[in-house]
């Protein structure tokens, strides 16, 4: 009977063993798997953000660029620094989405990113005193939130069979 008992011993606790073994890796493996894909879903959305972003940054780029242009055509045309003001304050009739404050030289755009943000730029105009100085200088370039976050605040609660 001694014998019985050393042959179940002998074989029985390294098959519990590597059962426990192979089910603790299986759920390791699991685990891993989900957490790799949450992890490329994250990685997915940061790259279709910064791609979204650059996107909008090369539009901001293009219009400010006009405005560049438009202000040295501006700068060579005129010679005093008032007419060239009152020239850089037609800029937003001729570039659609412009905004002019007349009283601090400033001129505002914004872009859109995606539906609850906006790139949002603020340029003051400067009066050179040669073409080869910079017509502008960039006094904000950064996103804004355009809308609201309203947190979740339900929470369902079990009120039993309704009859």
């Amino acid at each position: 009977m001694k014998h019985d008992r050393t042959f179940f011993a002998a074989t029985g606790i390294p098959s519990l063993f590597l059962i426990f073994s192979v089910l603790c890796l299986a759920v390791l493996s699991l685990l891993t798997l989900g957490k790799s894909r949450d992890e490329l879903q994250a990685a997915n959305f940061a790259i279709q953000q910064t791609n979204l972003y650059y996107k909008t940054c090369g539009k901001a780029t293009g219009t400010v660029t006009a405005i560049q242009k438009q202000l040295a055509s501006d700068y060579s045309q005129v010679s005093d620094s008032d007419a060239y003001f009152s020239l850089a304050g037609q800029i937003p009739d001729e570039i659609d989405g412009l905004a002019y404050d007349s009283s601090a030289n400033v001129i505002s755009f914004s872009e859109a990113l995606s539906d609850t943000q906006e790139l949002s730029v603020k340029l003051k105009v400067l009066y050179p005193s040669s073409d080869t100085e910079p017509f502008i200088e960039i006094l904000q370039w950064k996103t804004d939130n355009t809308a609201s976050w309203t947190p979740d605040i339900h929470q369902p609660v079990y009120k039993g069979a309704q009859s």
